[in-house]
Parts: structure tokens; C-alpha cells; sequence
């Protein structure tokens, strides 16, 4: 089959701390310090082959292209990648993904043949203390679709059954499955805000305002969150201006240029006085934008930290504690009730997360839109393996 395989060097930065565990298999706790030089390109291998008792193997409708593959592809100064997290090369890539059912396990029992489905990225154990404690996103044991073992840039993948959600009521919504399938593969990005905002940081309360810093595919989840949960105004601060019109189109009431107006000034109008109950960090640049987010606080606000970045930012924490503010660190999408819930509220039109959606491509033609990212205009790029 055709898929896109990430591969990189393995070298270690001289003050990275590896365990001999990790080094001997490749794998990066946080690819930034130790994988350098990475290439992405599209080759033939071969197809998974049949399935344990309880695993499926799914045909891939739709695979939406992250920051995080954005991050596998770019580099700093040394030419490592930027991305800050898991990562095993060589693997294929994508992480967000629906598709159909094509082949099961002898004990599977919530799925059959012709089922469409989108898959969890982290494959969490279950067993560890962080999984039994209620953190499966910090599983010891952790591995990723497309991070650390293959994922959904390719025509087929094998998953566990434990980590497939139905998207029958997507597919009733919209009633084309190719339709349901683009809108399915939006499901992991969507359920990465969802954790964020309401499963770490306990959401808001009804009438609050909330502010989401980045409007890439992360930012224009939390606006269309934001405004279901109700929020009684949505400002999103993006520097492109392509963005911030997607942002509106996703359930932003206001969409603001942060280098030409004071984002503060603008919450404050739009809140009269009150300031944000909860803003969201979707921009990943963290030195750029902690400071406009302080000068934000309301009372009691939750900053909710979903985009990533190995750089260390400045905080100014008085603003915090004057505030009576928190700041929630979060990573991934497992917990609690979050993929359920960011379907069903996809399926009863709560949220229309296909106004996301720029581009579609085939397999072929991916590492072209994976370096056509770098102007940051588009919002969510699908990868079409049937194109």
C-alpha cells in the first residue's frame, strides 16, 4: 500500500537525558532533543496484515494533517525537529483520522464490516498508575498512531478496538459517507480541545467570555467549543487574516489582529470590564502571547495551555495569584466522555467543524501541503488516500 513514512537521525542533543530503554529502540520521549534532520515521503509498504482477536483493520477516508506533522517536518537552527513529543522513526505519520471497517478480529464485538469509525491516537495501557488514576493522555506505557507506531497517512491501518468510536450518527447527520468521514477525521484535534478546556480545566461557566489565542486547526476548535458551551463572547487573536475569517466561521464573535490591536482592550470592551473566564493557548508560540493572555485575566480565569512548544516563556505569576487565576497544562484527547462528546455535538450541528476544512489532497500529493504550511493560512488539510 501507499503511505508517507517519517524517518530522521538519531542524535542526541549533548545535554539530552535518554533512558538506555528508549535509546535502544529509538524511542523520544520529546523528538526536539534528540532526532535531527528528518525527511517525509511517500513510499509503498505493506499492507498491515490480519488482525488479532480484538483489533480491526480500517481503510482510510480521511487524515487531517496537524501542527504536530507540521513539527515533524520543520527544524530549528540545528536542524532538529521541532517537534516536542513522542516520536519513533521510522513510522508513518497522521494521527487524525476516520475510515472504514474493513477486516475484524475474532472478539470483536462493537463494530463489524462497513463501519465507519475514527480511531484514538494514544494507544494508552490501562494498567499503569496514571492510567488507573484517571491520565491515560500520561500513560507510561503511552504510544501514538503516526508518533510512535504507523498511523493514518496510508490506505490501511490496523487499531484496537478499544480505541475506534463509531460515526454512524455522523453519517445519519450528513448522509454521504465521504462527508462524514472528513468531518469524522476531525474528531482527534476537536477531542485534544475538548480535554483542554472542559475534561483539565473544568470548562466555564454559561455567560463568560473566552479568548483562543491561534487559529489554526486547534483554535478554530476551541471557538466552535467555546460558543456551544456558552460562551457569551468568543475573541480569537490570529496574525493571518485568512485564519481569523475561519475563525468567525467556526463561532469566533470576534476575530482580532494581535499586531495591530490590543487583544486586552478588546476583551475587556466585549466582557464590559470582566475580562476572559477562560482563555485558550492554541497558537504555540508561547514566549509571543503569555503576556497578552495575563493582561486578559478575569477574575478566576482558567488559561487552558493546548498548543505546544519546547521553548521556555516567562510568566509573570503575581498577575495570576491577584487574579485568583489557573493555568491548565494538557496533551492529548483521552478522558472521560471527550471523543463521545465532541461526535455527538458534531452530529446535532452544535458544532460544524467541516468550515475548518481548506484543502483536501491524495496521498501523493501530501508532502507538497505539509511544506505549503509554512504561510499558516489554511486551517484543516485533508489527506485523501482514495484521491
Amino acid at each position: 500500500m501507499k503511505a508517507i513514512v517519517v524517518d530522521a537521525e538519531w542524535a542526541p542533543r549533548p545535554e539530552a537525558v535518554i533512558d538506555p530503554a528508549d535509546a535502544a529502540r529509538r524511542w523520544a520521549v520529546n523528538a526536539n532533543q534528540v532526532y535531527r534532520s528528518p525527511k517525509i515521503e511517500m513510499t509503498t509498504i505493506a499492507d498491515p496484515t490480519g488482525p488479532g482477536p480484538k483489533e480491526l483493520i480500517v481503510q482510510v477516508g480521511a487524515c487531517g494533517i496537524c501542527g504536530s506533522d507540521v513539527h515533524m517536518y520543520e527544524t530549528d537552527d540545528l536542524g532538529y525537529m521541532l517537534l516536542p513529543y513522542h516520536m519513533r522513526c521510522p513510522v508513518v505519520g497522521g494521527h487524525e483520522f476516520a475510515g472504514t471497517v474493513v477486516e475484524i478480529g475474532s472478539e470483536v464485538s462493537d463494530f463489524k464490516k462497513g463501519d465507519l469509525v475514527t480511531v484514538e491516537e494514544i494507544q494508552w495501557c490501562g494498567s499503569c498508575v496514571a492510567c488507573r488514576g484517571g491520565y491515560p493522555n500520561q500513560c507510561a506505557h503511552i504510544e501514538d498512531l503516526g508518533f510512535t507506531i504507523d498511523g493514518g497517512f496510508a490506505e490501511f491501518v490496523k487499531v484496537p478496538e478499544k480505541a475506534c468510536w463509531s460515526l454512524n450518527a455522523l453519517l445519519e447527520r450528513y448522509s454521504d459517507v465521504e462527508t462524514a468521514l472528513e468531518i469524522g477525521s476531525m474528531s482527534e484535534p476537536t477531542s485534544v480541545v475538548y480535554e483542554g478546556m472542559f475534561t483539565r480545566a473544568g470548562g466555564f461557566k454559561p455567560g463568560g467570555g473566552v479568548v483562543v489565542f491561534g487559529a489554526g486547526p486547534i483554535g478554530l476548535a476551541a471557538c466552535a467549543l467555546a460558543r456551544a458551551a456558552g460562551a457569551s463572547t468568543v475573541v480569537c487573536a490570529e496574525t493571518v487574516p485568512e485564519r481569523r475569517a475561519l475563525a468567525e466561521a467556526c463561532g469566533a464573535d470576534a476575530s482580532v489582529d494581535p499586531m495591530a490591536q490590543n487583544v486586552a482592550d478588546v476583551v475587556r470592551e466585549r466582557t464590559h470590564g470582566r475580562g476572559a473566564s477562560m482563555i485558550v493557548e492554541a497558537s504555540g508560540n508561547f514566549q509571543a502571547v503569555m503576556g497578552s493572555i495575563e493582561d486578559c485575566l478575569g477574575v478566576g480565569a482558567k488559561v487552558a495551555v493546548v498548543g505546544m512548544d519546547a521553548r521556555p516563556a516567562t510568566l509573570n505569576l503575581i498577575r495570576h495569584q491577584l487574579s485568583a487565576a489557573a493555568i491548565y497544562g494538557t496533551v492529548g484527547h483521552c478522558g472521560g466522555w471527550n471523543f463521545p462528546n465532541v461526535i455527538a455535538l458534531m452530529a446535532s450541528g452544535r458544532i460544524e467543524m467541516e468550515h475548518a476544512v481548506t484543502k483536501r489532497v491524495g496521498l501523493d500529493a501530501m508532502v507538497r501541503a505539509l511544506a505549503g504550511t509554512s504561510d499558516r493560512k489554511d486551517g484543516k488539510i485533508l489527506i485523501k488516500p482514495g484521491m
